[in-house]
């Protein structure tokens, strides 16, 4: 990373947004941290001086690979340990295991038998992040913060939280802590190097990206988003061997996701590299018949073959996952066209054309607002 992305000072303007978005939160809240603690001001000081990180992996990202990277918190066991506290550790498992009734009673009962601690307003903000509520647990995890800075799985909570209210700032300096305290932590980098990834960030994504995969060569993901990072840096060939190493890894852990077989069989795609990407594909929409990229990929292969019967049955079954899937009815328009079917032809040109519109106008905002007055 360059020594501008590091430099405490080229952060200031991220640091007043989360100042200004945590006052927000705090003047809503009936129950303001004590002290006056913040996450901007525990994010300011000490150890973790100048290390912010921006962005998260979008929910395209994670749907990208097919829900098979949990949140950060999702694997974490936070500091605590059996030998450590039993009964913390129990908390902790019972929230793991989805069981947030239990864990918040029992919670309850350590509080109110042996006070607050780091470790319970950790176990509490876990278990409101589990709720979905994402501002309260960011809350409570200022109150964890206040009592201790050098938590690394404290931070990765905050990640996660700030993720979803869509708070990058948040986000890149909490990641960046946690890589401080954890620097053995493939999750860490990983989800930093995809959020670099996911703001086009592609040259300080890869460094990182590859440290994630450095640290734990096994793990699927991190040679997705590494070989998706070197496509877009124009490293085409090294890209299709971290998609086939990912490939031979799936095959390997039963990693269930279409991606590394579709990323690939894309890749080959955009080379013409027809007969080596078919087989990909094929796999791809195999591992998730919902795949409406695979089967577009599909379709748009067969037709180049002259396959057109190939080409509209593939089509069909991306319809029918999702028939709001407008790339689909294009292809279909032109297939009918091959077939001489015109009247059907011009059907799903017009419903490509009104699924275009409506996807324009909910991206467009001010559109929307027009439309509303």
């Amino acid at each position: 990373m360059t020594n501008a992305q590091t430099e405490p000072g080229s952060h200031s303007s991220a640091r007043a947004g989360v100042s200004r978005f945590l006052a927000r939160d705090q003047e809503a809240s009936s129950s303001p941290p004590r002290s006056g603690f913040s996450i901007a001001r525990a994010l300011r000081t000490g150890l973790v001086t100048g290390l912010l990180f921006a962005m998260m992996l979008s929910a395209s990202a994670f749907i990208a690979l097919g829900g098979e990277v949990a949140f950060l918190t999702a694997q974490s066991t936070t500091s605590l340990s059996a030998s450590e506290d039993e009964r913390l550790s129990e908390i902790n498992r019972l929230i793991d295991a989805g069981d947030l009734t239990a864990a918040r009673q029992m919670l309850a009962d350590e509080v109110a038998s042996r006070g607050e601690t780091h470790q319970t307003f950790f176990l509490e903000a876990k278990i409101l992040f589990r709720e979905g509520k994402y501002r309260e647990s960011l809350k409570t995890l200022e109150r964890a913060l206040s009592l201790n800075q050098r938590d690394a799985e404290v931070y990765k909570l905050v990640a996660s939280n700030a993720i979803l209210v869509n708070r990058m700032d948040i986000a890149e300096q909490a990641l960046k802590n946690a890589s401080q305290l954890a620097p053995a932590d493939y999750t860490i980098y990983f989800n930093l190097g995809a959020l670099y990834y996911t703001d086009s960030r592609f040259p300080s994504a890869l460094p990182v990206l590859e440290k994630s995969a450095t640290l734990n060569p096994d793990y699927v993901p991190a040679q997705l988003f590494l070989g998706l990072t070197l496509e877009e840096l124009d490293q085409e060939q090294s890209a299709a061997d971290c998609y086939r190493r990912a490939i031979e890894l799936a095959e390997r852990s039963g990693f269930k996701g279409e991606q590394p077989y579709l990323y690939l069989g894309r890749l080959l795609y955009r080379q013409n590299k027809l007969d080596e990407s078919l087989p990909n594909l094929q796999k791809a929409t195999k591992a998730n018949p919902q795949s409406c990229e695979g089967w577009c990929l599909l379709a748009r292969i067969y037709s180049a073959q002259g396959q057109e019967t190939d080409s509209v049955a593939a089509l069909n079954q991306c319809i029918q996952a999702d028939p709001k899937y407008s790339e689909a009815h294009y292809l279909l328009s032109r297939a009918y066209v091959k077939q001489g079917q015109a009247e059907a032809a011009a059907k799903e040109l017009s419903l490509f054309q009104e699924l275009r519109k409506t996807e324009q106008n909910r991206k467009d905002p001010r559109k929307n607002q027009r439309a509303n007055q």
